[in-house]
């Protein structure tokens, strides 16, 4: 066998696709060892690097990396999404009852359906970020760095208030904006890719933004 085949052989070999058992399995596995590690690396992490366990980016970057096991099986990816979702869900709470912090029901039905909607779009995402035409990868592209955006500005915005205490400071609020616009340029395939996904960008953080404040109002009922 010809050596000069191999890398095109190895090449090839990693853009196969996960079968859908091997990749519902690899969904719920990581998101149950994430959301055990989301709960441990709250009572860990401090300052500016708490963003890392209690913001909602790093959560829905489960979902897109997943997503890129079903390149061009987007319906496959969004299956997936969902179960990496719920495989945080339930990692992160059944960890933090076992470790003595008990949560009401409440929290979990209102989060496991912001799984259920947020899984499937970003999973979706990672499978289509090579796909052929470019309006889809424009999309795809742009959406990996929405939820960092979102979060970002939301840190800011709590940095900037003087009656609230809380949120990670400014430091972490840029960083996740400046991770938000880098996700998109680095990834994307073209220069003109770049500007399309950078749009898509802007929308997917002013979404992202609005259903943070949908959940918001929801643990106030």
């Amino acid at each position: 066998m010809s050596t000069t085949a191999r890398p095109a052989q190895l090449s090839a070999a990693r853009r196969i696709p996960a079968s859908p058992w091997t990749l519902a399995a690899l969904a719920l596995g990581v998101g149950l060892v994430g959301g055990a590690a989301t709960s441990f690396g709250q009572t860990v992490l401090s300052g500016g690097w708490h963003a890392l366990v209690n913001s909602t980016a790093p959560w829905a970057t489960v979902a897109f990396l997943v997503g890129l096991r079903a390149a061009g099986h987007w319906r496959r990816a969004a299956v997936a999404g969902v179960l990496s979702q719920l495989g945080l869900l339930a990692g992160y709470y059944v960890t933090a009852e076992l470790r003595g912090y008990p949560t009401g029901l409440g929290a979990v039905v209102i989060w496991a359906v912001a799984g259920v909607v947020a899984g499937p779009v970003y999973g979706a995402a990672g499978a289509l970020l090579r796909a052929d035409r470019r309006l889809l990868r424009a999309v795809a592209t742009g959406l990996t760095g929405s939820a960092w955006g979102a979060d970002g500005l939301r840190f800011l915005w709590l940095a900037s208030d003087a009656q609230s205490n809380s949120g990670p400071g400014a430091t972490a609020g840029w960083s996740f904006l400046l991770i938000s616009v880098l996700l998109p340029v680095a990834l994307a395939r073209s220069a003109r890719d770049r500007v399309y996904a950078l749009l898509v960008l802007i929308a997917g953080v002013g979404a992202v933004a609005v259903a943070s404040l949908v959940i918001d109002q929801a643990f106030m009922l």
